[in-house]
């Protein structure tokens, strides 16, 4: 248990989204995604969430690694070249056109 070792939390993220459908509850990508955002809400030394080049943080999984469900010791950051969005790419899509 790093939180109990007192030891900061580098999180690099390169994630594809999840759509909390009926395949992902299936798959039980909801319930372990759930887990890892009840361990960071409990979580007491910093965390630090980085997205690097080229990478992407997309869908459901930004809300696993969003800052403010621990705004006291979360931050994030990313490079440049990073990319990240709510909607996949069909979603965005299927609404702009």
């Amino acid at each position: 248990d790093i939180n109990g070792e007192s030891l900061p939390l580098f999180f690099l993220a390169n994630i594809r989204g999840f759509s909390g459908g009926q395949r992902d509850m299936f798959d039980q990508v909801l319930k372990f995604g759930s887990m890892i955002v009840d361990a960071l809400v409990d979580f007491t030394q910093p965390v630090f969430v980085y997205i690097p080049p080229y990478a992407e943080l997309r869908g459901g999984a930004w809300v696993v690694v969003d800052p403010t469900i621990n705004e006291e010791c979360m931050e994030m950051y990313c490079a440049k070249e990073a990319r990240g969005g709510v909607l996949e790419p069909a979603g965005a899509a299927a609404i702009k056109f």
